[in-house]
């Protein structure tokens, strides 16, 4: 949102980026193979009620994918038409050090994975070429259907010793066996535990012994709660999906067919007849007199460009709404600004950008305005 005085102009940009992760508080992931199927179970744990899934199609020779997360679009976890999956855990920060000589990766590189890679091995190797700093906070679970599995801690790499494998939010490199539960996080070696407890009692890849397992791991506190669970079939491209740890009431979704229906998302609540409400906040500004409304959840944070109002999304950088009051050029008409002014700074200060409307209007106190907005390219065709 931008203000410009004399003539004023109101603008607004959301960046997002899918390099740009914001893996939640806790959450808990289990596999397991038996030789005939390969299933994942997961429960993503926050506070952040917006959740949504959202699916890319195959094209240019890129495999389709699904990812499920939150309303700044950043993926929380995920699997693609060959049957990989991922999933991000939040941990204890910790430097990593292995990589800090090797280059960064050139674009969104967990897209990119999902995109390009079918199997864990390949995503290894991946991995293994590039600067992974951004995981000091977080580590990464990855599952392929022939049944390999890893956990990516930054130095370390766990990898599936047996038929399954189990991961919260500690780094298992970090803690001995029997040393769990752990005294940090106690509960995420608790849960830990009772996932590989109820794993080796069955020892098969069965979606109501999963969802058993889920349920007995699920969170509901003041911290977080469990938001979405999900059961992945890996070989035969199905998601088991249940909200807000109500494990009775349960959407299946095939990979396969919703791909068909081209880039499409919901947003989870709907699926279960629920209606997702905003919660919002109200920033008015005094002269010239304008109120901008944001979603509750988003944190004020400190200006870095003059801004009169800087608010982003509360675990990533994106999006981030700023809100700025400048003099106009004296020489572009008001009606001009948006396509003459803001769209030369947007080329040169951002990529995949273009203007989507221009239009006049005024502000609360009268003032003559043009609102323009602006939104980044995903797919142009």
């Amino acid at each position: 949102m931008k203000l410009a005085m004399k003539t004023l102009l109101l603008f607004q940009i959301l960046f997002l980026s899918m390099i740009n992760l914001s893996p939640a508080d806790a959450c808990t992931a289990f596999m397991i193979s038996d030789g005939e199927n390969v299933l994942v179970g997961n429960n993503e744990d926050y506070k952040i009620p917006y959740t949504r899934v959202w699916f890319v199609p195959a094209e240019n020779e890129q495999y389709g994918r699904v990812y499920f997360g939150y309303d700044n679009w950043s993926p929380q976890g995920g699997m693609n038409d060959q049957g990989l999956f991922f999933d991000f855990f939040a941990t204890k920060k910790l430097e990593i050090k292995l990589s800090k000589e090797k280059p960064k990766f050139p674009g969104p590189m967990i897209d990119t994975m999902l995109a390009e890679y079918a199997t864990v091995e390949e995503v290894l190797d991946m991995f293994g070429q590039y600067n992974i700093d951004w995981m000091t906070k977080i580590q990464m679970f990855i599952v392929d259907k022939s049944g390999d599995a890893a956990i990516i801690e930054g130095d370390e790499v766990i990898r599936k010793s047996g038929s399954y494998q189990v991961v919260t939010n500690f780094r298992l490199s970090k803690v001995a066996e029997d040393q769990r539960p752990c005294k940090w996080p106690a509960w995420s070696c608790s849960r830990y535990k009772k996932a590989e407890r109820m794993l080796t009692e069955s020892g098969t890849a069965n979606v109501a012994h999963f969802r058993d397992i889920l349920k007995a791991t699920y969170r509901d506190n003041v911290i977080a709660r469990t938001l979405y669970s999900n059961i992945y079939d890996l070989k035969k491209g199905l998601v088991y999906l249940y909200y807000l740890h109500n494990f009775d009431n349960e959407v299946v979704l095939d990979l396969s067919e919703e791909l068909k229906k081209g880039r499409h998302y919901y947003e989870l609540p709907s699926l279960f007849g629920k209606e997702l409400r905003y919660d919002h906040k109200v920033y008015t500004h005094q002269s010239p007199t304008f109120s901008i409304s944001y979603p509750k959840h988003y944190k004020a944070t400190e200006p870095v460009l003059d801004e009169v109002l800087l608010v982003k999304y509360p675990i990533s950088s994106t999006p981030q709404l700023g809100v700025y009051v400048e003099n106009k050029p004296q020489d572009i008409r008001l009606q001009d600004i948006g396509q003459k002014y803001f769209s030369n700074l947007m080329e040169k200060y951002s990529t995949n950008v273009k203007l989507v409307s221009s239009s006049q209007t005024v502000l609360s106190d009268g003032t003559p305005a043009n609102e323009v907005l602006f939104d980044r390219v995903v797919n142009d065709q």
